[in-house]
């Protein structure tokens, strides 16, 4: 499983896209739409704000770090808190991370399901794949975070 270290092209395409998906222009897949995730920074307290792809759930929506533990993974966890903007809307929302063995399930299932192009991205950095036993997706969910985001009422 090889470590992710984002490439200029993968930040230039983030800072191309962040402007996009705020101004509320479908992209990311119909499961998976992106919106951007703000979040205060766990050192500086500075708010930092990323495209992610989040999907629907009843409870809430479901954020996977396909990529592994990052900076915006690292700082939700810490923070507990963040807002996600989806077409123009900016909601605040709780987060949770969720242990392994939830996360794990959860994990196989975007990852498995998930349009192929987006599969033969991701694939480098999971040893678990289509067919892995689920204890292997519950050990992929230790370094690829699986959070459940819910409404905030403050």
């Amino acid at each position: 499983m090889a470590d992710f270290k984002p490439s200029r092209v993968f930040m230039a395409a983030n800072r191309m896209m962040t402007p996009l998906v705020r101004l509320g222009l479908p992209m990311g897949t119909r499961r998976a739409p992106m919106a951007l995730l703000t979040v205060k920074g766990r050192k500086t307290g500075v708010d930092r704000t990323t495209p992610v792809a989040l999907e629907k759930r009843k409870d809430g929506w479901l954020l996977v770090a396909v990529y592994g533990v990052c900076d915006w993974s690292r700082n939700l966890e810490a923070a507990g808190r963040a807002t996600i903007t989806r077409r123009r809307l900016t909601t605040a929302v709780e987060a949770r991370r969720l242990p392994p063995a939830e996360g794990g399930p959860i994990l196989e299932e975007a990852i498995t399901g998930a349009p192929a192009m987006i599969r033969r991205m991701t694939a480098p950095y999971f040893s678990a794949d289509k067919g892995s036993p689920t204890e292997d997706w519950e050990r992929e969910a230790i370094a690829h975070p699986v959070f459940i985001l819910t409404t905030s009422i403050d």
